[in-house]
């Protein structure tokens, strides 16, 4: 015959084991609710790279802001000349318009602009010729106009852009000193799909540059 308490621990102990039983339950189900979130946050995540990977969307408007529809998207996103220009142009200038107290980003700037090879060719010349350390130490700041630009040719593949310009230096350490001097640039540019990395489907193949005429030197 059993007695009060004995009766009473085995009621404690089936509700103890009806409590563990639910527990163990909701773990389960937990533990399938995180499987479940995983797979979403991994779907996600290859959803944002394919999407990344993209051209980005651009709208063409009208001088008025009006959307123009675009029927032959292979030809209408193809590089303009006004973008050749432009790109080339703004290449030019953060490559060699110096300035000693914006020179890394300058440059950096530049670099995204370069294909792999010709960055690793620019590197060693830089290296070698020690410009970037004589920029810094005479403070130097540069400014550039240019005169003429043409587009020289231009393929499926590649296009040449020449300019002509004036580059003029001066010194924040030295305010008498003054450089000028005619130069001209011819860029070798090489097309690629536009990217959120290249927008401007174009990268520096080549950059050869020449000094026309020496306009102005007081040191």
């Amino acid at each position: 015959m059993k007695t009060r308490f004995q009766e009473r621990l085995e009621r404690m102990g089936r509700r103890y084991y009806e409590v563990f039983g639910d527990l163990e339950s909701e773990v389960e189900f937990l533990k399938l609710a995180a499987l479940i979130l995983l797979a979403f946050l991994f779907l996600s995540l290859f959803g944002a790279f394919l999407v990344g990977k993209r051209p980005p969307l651009v709208i063409r408007v009208t001088d008025v802001g009006e959307a123009q529809a675009v029927r032959n998207i292979p030809f209408n996103n193809e590089v303009t000349e006004p973008e050749l220009i432009y790109f080339a142009q703004t290449f030019t200038r953060r490559f060699t318009e110096y300035n000693a107290y914006t020179l890394a980003r300058d440059l950096a700037e530049a670099f995204n602009q370069m294909t792999g090879r010709y960055q690793v060719k620019v590197k060693r010349e830089l290296l070698e010729s020690g410009l970037l350390a004589r920029v810094r130490e005479a403070g130097l700041h540069a400014t550039v106009e240019f005169k003429e630009k043409e587009v020289t040719r231009n393929s499926s593949e590649v296009a040449l852009v020449s300019l002509i310009g004036v580059r003029s230096l001066a010194s924040y350490k030295n305010p008498d000193y003054r450089e000028s001097a005619l130069f001209k640039a011819e860029l070798v540019l090489k097309k690629v799909t536009r990217s959120s990395e290249t927008p401007a489907g174009l990268l520096v193949e080549e950059y050869r540059e020449i000094t026309l005429n020496k306009l102005e030197a007081d040191k």
